[in-house]
């Protein structure tokens, strides 16, 4: 396909709805924590490990796999890797044990991250490069809209039908983009042969290691609350279960508006800027425990929360391209795959911690333990600008 200062507009939308879908996938869990724990007698605790679960295995798979099939067609392993995704979104609806359960998810999450990392490799067929940059953004943008619309929606299916049926739909969509990919996308050929282990070089440096550890102490320190956030919602502040699919399209606007105000920090000062909103966000994380008994102060704890949630998207991002091309240009593709790894990681640490504190102290003190974590992010950060 030609290299046009515009875009093909179907391809994009294509790659849009398929991040939507793979973001509604993984974040859906977060609205019915209580309903799959209820269908298959199990705690929300242990239910909550799948999104731990899920995060780490797609950080994992993420790792390997993706430049292990760097030569392999992408048009036909993106077609492939889909199939596998339904198939595994199916099988999750069809679960009737908390084994299945666990399978199912980490079946769905091994593929996930390699498919998005895959889409993003198609801004190249489908835009020039003046345009290139800003499809990439549009595919990321894919699960904020997953947050705002996809989320909420699937609780509000839950709901009226059940959490199984929400995945079952989910899967439907999932088969109509498939048919999109297939019609299309172009087919790009067999891909180069790059040498893994010169681009894993990259993380000796010890600027990407301390941007790594601020990634996953900046994911963890949220997600030790956001992972129980419906459960909070529906325990603390009696929030009735029919207007919980609201307060998620609320936190999912919240974490739009964080997403536009990363891109501005990362403009004006990136790292230098991110120890202070590691700050604020350590601040109301641990202000949650004071205002969990008072709804109205404890929705707008919330939402704060969740302006600040992804503050550290742009600049950490812009951090580890940057070192890759002063240090090691050969691995600038492996670099952008740092950040999503990275957040994984963290989402896996902070839902895993998250379990601990509800099994074994409170649900209320989350936050508490999410602000200690953030403080974490602040002094790998500080350390960054003294290195």
């Amino acid at each position: 396909m030609k290299n046009f200062d515009s875009f093909s507009l179907l391809p994009v939308i294509t790659l849009i709805l398929l991040s939507v879908v793979l973001g509604t996938s993984e974040f859906i869990i977060i609205g019915i924590l209580p309903d799959i724990a209820l269908s298959i007698n199990s705690s929300i605790a242990m239910i909550g490990n799948l999104v731990s679960i899920f995060a780490l295995v797609y950080a994992i798979g993420t790792f390997i796999i993706t430049p292990a099939t760097s030569s392999l067609n992408r048009y036909y392993l993106i077609i492939i890797l889909t199939i596998i995704f339904i198939i595994g979104n199916v099988l999750f609806a069809l679960a009737d044990s908390y084994l299945f359960l666990i399978l199912a998810r980490m079946l769905i999450a091994v593929v996930s991250g390699i498919i998005l990392a895959i889409s993003m490799t198609f801004s190249a067929e489908i835009a020039g490069p003046a345009i290139q940059p800003k499809i990439i953004s549009w595919i990321f943008s894919g699960f904020s809209m997953a947050a705002v619309f996809g989320v909420p929606a699937g609780t509000f299916i839950t709901y009226l039908l059940g959490w199984r049926t929400a995945f079952l739909l989910l899967s439907f969509i999932s088969l109509i983009i498939l048919l999109m990919l297939i019609f299309y996308l172009p087919n790009t050929g067999p891909g180069q042969k790059s040498n893994i282990f010169r681009q894993l070089g990259l993380l000796k440096k010890p600027h990407i290691q301390l941007g790594i550890m601020i990634v996953i102490c900046g994911a963890a320190s949220t997600y030790v609350f956001y992972t129980y956030l419906t459960p909070i919602l529906q325990k603390y502040l009696f929030i009735p279960e029919r207007y919980i699919s609201l307060i998620l399209i609320g936190f999912g606007v919240s974490t739009i508006i964080s997403n536009f105000l990363s891109g501005h920090i990362a403009l004006t000062g990136g790292m230098r800027r991110m120890p202070l909103f590691f700050l604020i966000q350590a601040l109301f994380l641990s202000t949650l425990f004071l205002t969990i008994k008072i709804p109205t102060l404890c929705l707008i704890n919330i939402f704060i929360i969740g302006t600040v949630m992804y503050l550290q998207n742009s600049p950490t991002q812009l951090h580890f391209l940057n070192t890759a091309v002063r240090e090691k240009p050969e691995a600038i593709n492996f670099s952008a795959s740092l950040v999503p790894i990275s957040f994984n990681i963290g989402i896996a640490l902070g839902s895993a911690c998250g379990s601990l504190v509800v099994i074994y102290s409170s649900m209320q003190y989350v936050g508490l333990w999410g602000a200690a974590i953030a403080c974490g992010a602040v002094f790998f950060n500080l350390k960054l600008l003294k290195t």
